[in-house]
């Protein structure tokens, strides 16, 4: 998806939402951050490709299309209350139904659990990474790793890395819903061959 085809898409829903024309400006800021590597507009840009094709799943497609827009629109890798904040610009922005339930969709993106089926199917968008081809997988890995990196160092990225997010990850499923459920195998294999590099010594564009 191209930046130009992100834009409309955007521009269609806060026409939608009753949001002005003020508010893709931020968000294109936001997501142009120095500190961002991964999580920058290509992410969105991707996510945003993979929720058009299933968008009559969802009971609410604005709330879960707004959400995917703002879900890391805040992104410190200095602190752990991103998605408070991400879901607190939502509500700065817009008072609904829909905006609440895009909050709610964007909490839980925190820890990848989900209470109803918009949000696991969120969930699950926000982390098909995770079973994309193997390079494209890497890439990714190493661009989280370059976010984290300047603020804690190689070794405490390591451990963060591996034993809070992919062996837990690896210890469940990846994936929420049976939209996802396909590309299991995919992401536990990634996951088990990025725990092997960091077992060996590291992701080799570092």
């Amino acid at each position: 998806m191209t930046a130009q085809e992100l834009e409309r898409v955007w521009d269609e829903l806060a026409e939608r939402l009753g949001l002005g024309p003020e508010v893709w400006p931020r968000i294109v800021a936001a997501y142009s951050e120095p500190q961002r590597r991964y999580h920058t507009l290509d992410h969105i840009a991707a996510v945003v490709a993979d929720f058009l094709p299933m968008q009559d799943r969802f009971d609410d497609t604005d709330a879960a299309l707004l959400a995917l827009f703002f879900h890391d629109i805040v992104y410190d890798p200095a602190r752990s209350d991103n998605e408070e904040r991400s879901a607190e610009a939502v509500r700065d922005l817009l008072t609904s139904e829909t905006a609440d339930r895009a909050c709610a969709h964007i909490l839980a993106t925190k820890k990848h659990e989900a209470s109803t089926p918009d949000a696991a199917l969120v969930v699950d968008i926000d982390m098909a990474i995770l079973a994309a081809p193997w390079q494209d997988y890497l890439r990714y890995a190493e661009n989280v790793a370059r976010e984290y990196l300047p603020v804690y160092g190689a070794e405490a990225y390591k451990a963060g890395r591996c034993e809070m997010f992919l062996k837990p990850v690896q210890n469940r499923r990846v994936f929420l819903t049976e939209v996802f459920a396909p590309r299991e195998a995919a992401a536990q294999r990634n996951i088990r061959d990025e725990l092997t590099l960091w077992a060996s010594g590291g992701l080799p564009g570092l």
